[in-house]
């Protein structure tokens, strides 16, 4: 019962906290767009762009509006898009998503796979190459913007080299420079965080018994060392995929891949409310259930953890 309760609890904050973004969402795009000078060609008349703010609502109060927002958020209803013929919002970023999904999902694969080995290796040998060069590797990716990252290796591999596209969406090859641009960031943090807690979990007690029973180091590292390890890693994941995700509204225009991020941009420039509106949204909620997913995840990881403890 104590988990549900703190289960339930923690869907109640993801609720508050896509409530208040929703909201902010809402009145900021409402005070610096203006949706008509996108709907209607350059000379139109006072009397056209009267009807435009009519039809979708524009002239009401800032309450009104509001208010049937909610109303529309309630029932799930998210309206449609200003443009492409009153496009569902919510179909479009659901075509969107799974190309978004795609690349921080590689990201994070790119990420992971890379970051916690070399952690581990860097623990195990302290002041070696690897050790030095894990480090470097680190402050590298921490102090490289992603998107210029990108720009550098689409010149390299893509314009010079040719062995990958430019950008895209179409392949294989198409989702590896973003991939990397977008999880190198993740790479480095997850990196060190791993290399540090190996350093104090080989430290402590338990592995000294570990290893005074006889087991073999690898038994050691893999079974006792790295669970314990990873918890600190777990919960910088939760922040990791939402930056990935934020991260992706650049890297998506950068490569020119047909995700909800580059949806967005498009839809603040045309000061598409509804489109903007949905997008974030569905972003906010994707991060905070992810958040919620990693804070389960710790009882997985080590059962003496408790959830009223979390």
């Amino acid at each position: 019962m104590q988990f549900w309760n703190f289960l339930a609890i923690r869907l109640l904050q993801t609720f508050v906290v896509v409530f208040i973004v929703a909201s902010v969402v809402f009145f900021v795009s409402r005070l610096v767009g203006n949706p008509e000078s996108f709907l209607l060609p350059f000379d139109a008349t006072n009397e056209e762009i009267e009807t435009v703010r009519e039809h979708f609502g524009l002239n009401d109060p800032f309450v009104v509006q509001y208010g049937d927002f909610l109303w529309d958020l309630a029932q799930l209803d998210f309206g449609q898009s200003y443009r492409g013929g009153g496009t569902s919002t919510i179909g479009s970023i659901g075509e969107r998503a799974v190309n978004t999904l795609k690349l921080t999902g590689a990201a994070l694969v790119f990420a992971v796979s890379l970051s916690i080995p070399l952690g581990v290796a860097a623990a195990l040998n302290r002041g070696k190459l690897i050790d030095w060069l894990t480090r470097f590797l680190a402050v590298f990716g921490q102090a490289t913007p992603s998107f210029w990252l990108g720009l550098m290796m689409i010149y390299f591999f893509a314009v010079e080299l040719g062995w990958f596209p430019t950008g895209g969406a179409v392949g294989f090859k198409s989702l590896i420079l973003p991939a990397v641009s977008l999880g190198l960031l993740e790479m480095a943090a997850i990196m060190r965080l791993t290399r540090s807690g190996m350093i104090d979990v080989m430290a402590s007690d338990f592995i000294v018994t570990a290893r005074a029973k006889g087991l073999r180091e690898r038994t050691v590292i893999t079974r006792h060392a790295l669970r314990h390890a990873l918890l600190p890693v777990v919960t910088i994941l939760g922040i990791g995929v939402g930056r990935l995700i934020a991260g992706s509204v650049i890297i998506e225009v950068v490569f020119a891949w047909p995700g909800i991020g580059r949806l967005i941009i498009d839809s603040i420039v045309q000061s598409d409310y509804p489109m903007v509106q949905t997008a974030i949204i569905v972003l906010a909620a994707s991060i905070a259930l992810a958040n919620v997913l990693v804070d389960v995840s710790y009882r997985l990881i080590d059962p003496r953890i408790r959830a009223g403890a979390l």
